[in-house]
């Protein structure tokens, strides 16, 4: 059976995935060079997602003391405002390629992303673990 928090932290990845499979299923159905089968932006919605979760998760948990709490919440805060700052130098970048190395943004969004889904996972497996014990 799926626990409360496992069941969240699908749903959250479910929706901030829709994006980056999207953008897939456009990348595989139209011809060549159309569509790009990875973008920043789409990246950055699945971590904003995941963070903004883990505001709204954190406020909920009755056993996280409010130490903890305003921990979760001031990391949460520094990665939403790191991926506002990564979406500004995306937008820049497709304005205008020659300022900003599009390659390197997107790897730094990626591993940014994996860093917040990580985050999540073990977060939500550590409070699904406290909260059966």
């Amino acid at each position: 059976m799926i626990s409360p928090n496992n069941k969240w932290l699908i749903h959250t990845l479910l929706v901030g995935l829709i994006p980056i499979l999207t953008r897939l299923l456009s990348w595989a159905t139209t011809t060549t060079g159309t569509v790009d089968p990875l973008a920043t932006v789409d990246f950055i919605t699945l971590g904003l997602v995941m963070h903004v979760s883990i505001l709204n998760e954190t406020a909920h948990i009755p056993t996280l003391d409010n130490a903890s709490k305003t921990l979760l919440n001031s990391i949460s805060t520094v990665f939403i405002a790191t991926y506002g700052a990564l979406y500004a130098v995306a937008t820049i970048g497709e304005h205008n390629a020659e300022l900003i190395n599009v390659s390197a943004v997107l790897t730094g969004s990626v591993g940014l992303c994996a860093v917040s889904t990580t985050l999540g996972f073990i977060l939500f497996q550590h409070f699904s673990v406290r909260s059966s014990a």
